[in-house]
């Protein structure tokens, strides 16, 4: 859906700057100005579209830090359950048998460990101390995202300032009859998608505002919904491999390190299943990701629309003025 909307904005940004630059072709000899005055909007637009997702992005993680903290999902769920360990049981040799990943160790007398099955538990091991170090920085995630919206904030941002300046110093310097074509299609094209922006988000807020005091009983489905657990625990088979290390652990000769760090993994692994069925607040989620859209889209609307509206009053004031008074 993203890749789509995405799609759909280039080629639009392309159809339209495409008409605008044709007719400005049309009506002005200087070819050269025009692919100028082309590029140069076109920057802009690219840019500012980059400068407002990273602010959108930003504002939004804000928002599930400080304002919303029930909106996101814990970092349990993004972090993935504890690795388990697999083993493949033994069998008689030329005889197939497949993988069966459900299956532990067997030590009902003694317990003999191939040398594969030692090297799974050793892989083991290592991962699992790896996902253990990855939990104790439970900010590791949401600094990423920060850190990757921060950075193409930082390269857009002045891309767009310097870009933006040269058209509204071209704009300054051309005179009522040189008006062009491509400018106020970049200042009605950006008052459209962020007019968008704030009829989309705002009718999400409303959404959630009526939901909470008008009609409760429709915010208490959606609420219900969320908290839906299944009616049957199936037993998970990740749980069969670690924990027949806890069972078997001394009769398979294995150290009390191994043994104890299966134990714990145990203790993990169901804090980590208790922690993703957890149900994420979908009043709280909507309201951190419409927000950022109606706080970005109002002076986005309220510049680009109030600069184009301007002009154009301006270029029909020139348009019905005397021949002697232009």
């Amino acid at each position: 859906m993203l890749s789509f909307i995405i799609l759909f904005g280039i080629l639009s940004i392309i159809i339209v700057f495409s008409l605008a630059a044709i007719t400005e072709g049309k009506n002005n000899m200087k070819k050269g100005a025009v692919i100028r005055s082309l590029y140069f909007y076109i920057a802009s637009l690219i840019t500012l579209a980059i400068v407002v997702g990273s602010l959108i992005f930003l504002i939004n993680l804000g928002l599930k830090a400080w304002v919303f903290p029930k909106a996101d999902y814990g970092f349990s769920s993004y972090l993935g359950s504890p690795t388990g360990l697999y083993f493949e049981q033994p069998v008689a040799q030329g005889v197939a048998k497949p993988i069966q990943l459900s299956e532990g160790l067997t030590c009902d007398d003694k317990c003999t460990l191939t040398d594969v099955q030692k090297s799974s538990i050793d892989s083991w091991k290592t991962n699992y101390k790896s996902w253990q170090e990855s939990k104790t920085n439970p900010g590791s995630r949401r600094m990423r995202d920060m850190v990757a919206a921060l950075s193409f904030l930082i390269v857009a941002l002045p891309f767009f300032i310097i870009h933006f300046r040269i058209v509204q110093k071209d704009a300054k310097q051309s005179s009522d009859n040189e008006r062009s074509v491509i400018r106020p299609t970049y200042f009605y094209f950006v008052a459209l998608g962020s007019l968008v922006m704030m009829v989309v988000a705002g009718g999400f807020l409303i959404n959630i505002a009526l939901k909470i005091w008008v009609f409760p009983q429709a915010g208490k489905v959606d609420e219900a919904a969320s908290k839906a657990v299944p009616s049957e625990i199936i037993p998970s088979p990740e749980k069969t491999g670690v924990q027949s290390l806890t069972t078997c652990g001394e009769k398979c000769g294995l150290d009390e390190d191994t043994v104890d760090l299966a134990q714990q993994w145990v203790i993990d692994y169901d804090a980590w299943q208790t922690e993703v069925s957890k149900p994420v607040n979908n009043t709280q989620r909507s309201a951190a990701a419409s927000i950022p859209y109606v706080v970005l889209g109002i002076p986005l609307f309220l510049y680009h629309w109030g600069v184009a509206r301007k002009e154009s009053k301006e270029r029909k004031e020139q348009a019905t003025a005397p021949p002697n008074q232009v």
